[in-house]
């Protein structure tokens, strides 16, 4: 073998390049279906337009800088782009010649509002408001009543006399106010909805946990009584409101 090489190279001959590289075939199957062909034939056309292998080890290299970047903008809402291959090779048989990834902001990709903007203005902002200000209330009150001893014990504090409390029950509720205030000022619609989700799904479950009696630690009793109630409540109001679910049904029967 090795001695045919050497009659190749006194001859001028070089073997011809690989037509793909196996080392990046992974990344297809991480793409969108018809994106993950496109880049594939992308990556393939370069490779096999460069005979220099130190230049081909350079795009190699380039691509797999690339892949976090790529696999994001191809999932991502609105942008279906790819970038173009490094050093500036041409190709003919990419679907998206000449086009490049985009760069996302923050608010593009978490959801977190970059320009400056009026209040909460939809529904689910608007029920992300009302109850961090009411929780935020309850947290206030509950302090006002425990103090800040006996913080993690079962004590017979009850704001309004129905919803048994301790320090750190006051303290969770607090957060939750900051949160919910949070997720109306301070993201996008989608980015609130999101949060409300993520939130709705933990109250269910302290609900649960609750109602089965193993939330001492908030100085919560097992059964039903008013906080395992409110938290059930809250937990499936956000889930509906806060998620986004009715605002969706709302724009399904106005395109309707």
């Amino acid at each position: 073998m090795s001695d045919r090489r050497d009659r190749q190279a006194m001859a001028g001959l070089h073997p011809a390049p690989a037509q793909e590289s196996s080392s990046l075939r992974w990344v297809r199957s991480l793409l969108p279906g018809e994106e993950g062909r496109a880049w594939w034939a992308e990556m393939i056309s370069c490779l096999a337009e460069t005979t220099d292998s130190a230049q081909r080890r350079q795009y190699v290299r380039s691509y797999r800088r690339s892949v976090p970047r790529l696999v994001w903008t191809s999932w991502t809402s609105g942008v279906r782009g790819v970038a173009p291959a490094p050093m500036g090779a041409g190709y003919s048989s990419v679907k998206w010649k000449g086009t490049t990834m985009a760069n996302l902001s923050p608010e593009e990709k978490f959801g977190i509002k970059e320009r400056s903007r009026p209040g909460p203005g939809t529904l689910d902002q608007k029920y992300s408001v009302l109850l961090g200000l009411v929780v935020l209330v309850l947290g206030i009150l509950g302090f006002i009543l425990t103090g800040f001893t006996n913080f993690t014990e079962m004590t017979d504090h009850a704001i309004f006399g129905l919803f048994q409390t301790n320090g750190f029950h006051n303290l969770i509720y607090l957060i939750l106010g900051v949160f919910w205030l949070l997720g109306a000022f301070a993201l996008t619609p989608p980015g609130n909805q999101g949060m409300n989700i993520a939130v709705g799904g933990a109250l269910l479950l302290v609900a649960v946990l609750g109602f089965l009696g193993y939330w001492s630690l908030l100085s919560i009793p097992p059964g039903i009584n008013g906080d395992n109630l409110l938290d059930l409540a809250v937990a499936i109001a956000t889930l509906i409101v806060g998620g986004g679910l009715l605002s969706a049904s709302s724009r399904r029967a106005t395109t309707a």
